[in-house]
């Protein structure tokens, strides 16, 4: 692991996600890239100097983040691990997204809420899209991990070979992290398959796959938001892990499972996108 992209828009929970991706640098030996984006819905980057100078408002919002975004990697800047700090302008999502790419990250890690969150709001725009188009893993967090909570990991899938890629891309953190890999099929009433159907995929996906000690759950119930949160909180998981695309399939879970139990668990959610 090389490169950490955290996007921080000095909420509590940006903070959160910045000592987490701190925890994680520390292990893999990773850079961190703090990105700020001030809000623009303008193409900032193709005008002129001289059509920037006619936007003196945002100009000064720039310069007022990129100050405070450079105050707030000096506050918390820890030793040995490099820090970057960029300050952009435009759609946040789309910048971060971006950005990631531009630098081959490896990872993002997000607060789950961003700036003027309130108290029972579903997660934000910011974080949908990012989580719907990054290229790398995403890692959503609400509070900070602890070393220990990275120790066990679910992983939820429906262990088809669509899902496989996924998985794969996920390996890198989880062997930095050390962490044992809890593969969970939550089998419900409306697409209930025969265990030793289950067990046979499971192996099959599992079979190539074992750069981590892995270990293999059914687990009935009613619904599968509720069902991978509930093994999770029973297991004492640290951190849940689902590959999702952005289309309904019978072939992988669709993205908006990933931001159900992000919006209803404080359990951080690790997210990779289905190509």
């Amino acid at each position: 692991m090389k490169r950490i992209v955290v996007p921080i828009d000095f909420s509590q929970y940006a903070e959160n996600a910045f000592k987490t991706a701190i925890k994680i640098a520390s292990k893999g030996d990773a850079s961190i890239t703090c990105v700020n984006v001030v809000y623009s819905d303008m193409e900032w980057d193709r005008l002129s100097q001289g059509e920037k100078l006619k936007h003196p408002d945002l100009l000064d919002l720039y310069a007022e983040a990129e100050d405070k975004l450079k105050a707030f990697v000096m506050d918390h800047k820890a030793h040995d691990i490099p820090i970057e700090a960029v300050t952009l302008v435009g759609l946040p999502a789309e910048i971060i997204v971006e950005l990631a790419e531009k630098q081959a990250a490896d990872l993002i890690v997000i607060g789950a809420y961003g700036k003027g969150y309130e108290p029972g709001n579903y997660i934000g725009g910011t974080i949908q899209r990012v989580l719907r188009h990054a290229h790398c893993p995403v890692l959503a967090v609400k509070k900070v991990m602890n070393l220990s909570d990275f120790k066990k990991f679910t992983f939820a899938s429906l262990f088809t070979d669509e899902s496989r890629p996924a998985f794969i891309k996920m390996q890198p953190i989880l062997q930095t992290m050390g962490s044992s890999v809890h593969c969970l099929y939550v089998n419900t009433p409306e697409n209930f398959i025969p265990n030793h159907k289950i067990e046979r995929q499971m192996v099959h996906f599992i079979n190539g796959n074992s750069g981590v000690p892995i270990h293999r759950h059914i687990y009935n119930h009613a619904e599968v938001e509720k069902g991978i949160m509930d093994f999770s909180t029973s297991n004492n998981v640290g951190w849940i892990g689902v590959a999702s695309n952005n289309r309904k399939s019978s072939a992988a879970y669709n993205i908006g499972v990933t931001e159900t139990i992000l919006f209803k668990s404080d359990t951080p959610v690790f997210s990779v996108k289905l190509s």
